[in-house]
Order: C-alpha cells, then sequence, then structure tokens
C-alpha cells in the first residue's frame, strides 16, 4: 500500500464563500498548507446552508425580542441594503480578485451542501474534523431557530461517531455566548476532542459552558512563516514609488481616509487602497481589486500599514510592516476583541489608532514579533495536538 493511502484524512468546515475578503481565503490556506506539510491529506468541507427560519417567525421574533421600533429599523435598513446590493452588484471589480480560482487552486474544496441533513447524510470522509478557524461559532444576533443549523454544522454535528472533531483558532468573534444557544454549545463541545478558541474571550465562554478543556491558539495565518508566503506572492500590482498599504473593511471606524492621505503626502508616500467588502464602493477613492497573491506581494513591498481588520493585522506581523489597527464602531464594535486579543499576545496593544498617524512609525520590537510567531509556528496547542496524531 502506497504511503498515500496511509495518510490520516482532515476535513476542515470554515467560511469559504467570499467576494473580498483575504483572511477568509488565506486562513484555510494556511491551514490546509501547515497539515499537508505534516503528511495529511486536507480539504475543505464547503457549505452554505441558509438560514432556518420563515421571514414571519423572523419578525415575529424580533418584535417579542426588542420591540416594535427595532422591527421597524429592520424593514429600513432592509430596503437601504435591496438598494445597495442592486447597486453594487452591478460592479464587476470584485471578480478581479478570482477568489473561485484560488478556492479551486489551494483549497481542495468538496461539492457544495446546502443543508446539514444532506452533509448528514452523505458527509465526507476523514480521520479528523476541523471547526475553525475564523468566526465559525459566532451567532451573530441571530435567534436559535434562524441560525441553529449553520452553527450545527460548524459544531461538527454531521462527523460520524469514530471519527475525532476538534477546532482550531474557532472564534465565537464577541465576548458572551447568547443564552439560547448555552445548552448546544455545552453538548456539542462536550464531544470534541480538542478545542482551541482564538481569542480569550472564547476560552472564558467555554468555560463558563462548563467546558475546561479550551485553550488559546492563534489564527492558522500565522501557522506559515514570511518565506511560505511568499512562495506565492506577487508583486504585480506593488508601485515603484513607497507606499502606505491601506487595508479596510467596511463597517463604520473612528477614521478618515482623507487624513491618511494627507499624512502620507508629507512622507512622501502613496497610498494603495483595497476594500475588504463591497460597501466601500459607494466611496470615490482610488482602490486596487488583488488576487490573494497580488494581495500578499502589497503587503511584502508596502512601507507600513494601516488597517481595521483582524487579518490585515496577522500579516502585518507576519510580514514585519510597522502599523495601525483602527477600531470598529458600531454594531461591529464587539468585534474589536478579535485584533485586541492578538495584539495583547504580541505585547503591541499600543499599535491600536488612537488618532494620530504619528504612532505609524513608531519602532516594532520586530524579534520579539517573531519569537511568538516562531513559538505558534513551533509549540503552540494545536501544533502540540496535532503532532501527537503522527
Amino acid at each position: 500500500m502506497s504511503d498515500r493511502n496511509n495518510r490520516k484524512k482532515i476535513g476542515i468546515i470554515t467560511y469559504w464563500i467570499t467576494r473580498s475578503n483575504y483572511g477568509t481565503i488565506l486562513q484555510n490556506y494556511a491551514l490546509q498548507t501547515f497539515l499537508r506539510s505534516l503528511g495529511f491529506e486536507t480539504f475543505l468541507i464547503r457549505t452554505d446552508i441558509p438560514l432556518g427560519c420563515s421571514r414571519k417567525d423572523y419578525y415575529k421574533s424580533l418584535l417579542q425580542k426588542n420591540g416594535f421600533f427595532s422591527l421597524i429599523g429592520y424593514f429600513k435598513s432592509r430596503l437601504l441594503c435591496k438598494i445597495a446590493w442592486k447597486i453594487l452588484s452591478e460592479n464587476k471589480n470584485d471578480e478581479k480578485r478570482k477568489f473561485p480560482d484560488s478556492v479551486d487552486k489551494y483549497l481542495n474544496p468538496t461539492k457544495i451542501f446546502r443543508s446539514l441533513s444532506e452533509l448528514e447524510s452523505d458527509c465526507p470522509m476523514a480521520d479528523i474534523y476541523i471547526a475553525g478557524s475564523d468566526q465559525v461559532w459566532n451567532t451573530y444576533g441571530e435567534n436559535y431557530a434562524t441560525i441553529s443549523e449553520q452553527i450545527k454544522a460548524y459544531l461538527l454535528c454531521f462527523a460520524p461517531d469514530s471519527a475525532r472533531k476538534i477546532s482550531c483558532a474557532a472564534s465565537f468573534g464577541k465576548n458572551s455566548l447568547d443564552l439560547e444557544f448555552e445548552s448546544l454549545f455545552k453538548q456539542e463541545l462536550s464531544e470534541f476532542d480538542f478545542i482551541s478558541c482564538r481569542e480569550k474571550s472564547g476560552v472564558e465562554i467555554c468555560r463558563k459552558l462548563g467546558v475546561e478543556n479550551a485553550v488559546l491558539q492563534q489564527d492558522p495565518t500565522m501557522l506559515l512563516s514570511y518565506d511560505e508566503y511568499k512562495k506565492i506572492a506577487s508583486k504585480k500590482l506593488a508601485p515603484k514609488k513607497p507606499y502606505i498599504l491601506l487595508y479596510l473593511l467596511g463597517n463604520d471606524t473612528d477614521f478618515s481616509i482623507r487624513r491618511l492621505k494627507q499624512f502620507a503626502k508629507s512622507k512622501k508616500l502613496d497610498v494603495v487602497y483595497v476594500p475588504a467588502n463591497e460597501a466601500q464602493k459607494i466611496n470615490f477613492y482610488k482602490k486596487t481589486y488583488p488576487t490573494v497573491e497580488e494581495w500578499l506581494g502589497l503587503y511584502e513591498n508596502a512601507s507600513a500599514v494601516v488597517t481595521n481588520s483582524f487579518h490585515g493585522t496577522v500579516f502585518s506581523l507576519i510580514f514585519n510592516k510597522p502599523f495601525l489597527s483602527v477600531h470598529q464602531k458600531g454594531k461591529f464594535e464587539t468585534q474589536n476583541v478579535r485584533i485586541d486579543s492578538l495584539l495583547e499576545d504580541f505585547g503591541l496593544k499600543n499599535r491600536i489608532f488612537s488618532g494620530d498617524f504619528k504612532k505609524l512609525f513608531s519602532p516594532v520590537d520586530i524579534g520579539a514579533v517573531n519569537r511568538r510567531l516562531e513559538e505558534v509556528r513551533e509549540c503552540s496547542p494545536f501544533v502540540e495536538w496535532i503532532k501527537n496524531v503522527l
């Protein structure tokens, strides 16, 4: 029997549907590349499970939970979103990123499963199933009936009893778990062989559920070194003139692109602006839409980085770039816990933007950053557990 046939198979379920978020693709790429380097066979389990609650039931739940005015606000928001989406979906710039090509090229995807029952009845076979990374355990304020089927998939409810179930840096995306989901998480997590969460808050949520064996694990993008990413990076879109890379999610931030451009001009730098979702198409600044390989090339050649993205911050660390991380505001403010936890671990909470761009080029202890990254790659809890399997 060949060595290939003796390899253990690992099925990974995580986010993969995106038109514009590089972290979604690269956390999956990094985890699979790392596992393959150890001799495992890996594949991405693709799901696209719709919300499981009728509109009528959802409206009733929203009314009971938050009152009449929240229901009016929901209808107003939904109408505006429909109008914006119709306008933005006609923009073809996201096609330049070629994300579907990256999924096919790097992630060894399964067919797309449209329901939990379909996944259970036709489960792709593996020795180990991994949930995560990314915010796979974030319920996003939805009620149980609406999102429970999606969450059950990310809790590996479909996996056969003979397989091992683990999580790799799974994130709740916030500091607390909605009460109606506590019973589900407590029951399903008790069946995991190994649990690692991306943030300290996630570990604490598990402990409050009585799941005492959860540990902190940094994002799998850190399991690969700068040299590994450099192998696939492309400099095709990197300007010859020095530049600041601006990588932004479209969520509200206490932040002015105009002020950043003024600061960059004073330093004789350009600004390369990469938007991370469609909402930013309604502002009028010039934007760049790189492929995954070109995005890495922009990081490699940047003089500095400004970002409000968790993975944008991670790659600033990996590529040893001066950076500032900008907090999000409004309904996405709870997601700041992701960046805060990351920077606390690296002793770099001073890199959170507080209104002064001059801090962008303040010194960073690159040696300490690289030592911590090496620890993640060599002896973090997930790495030790998976090596023991071998």
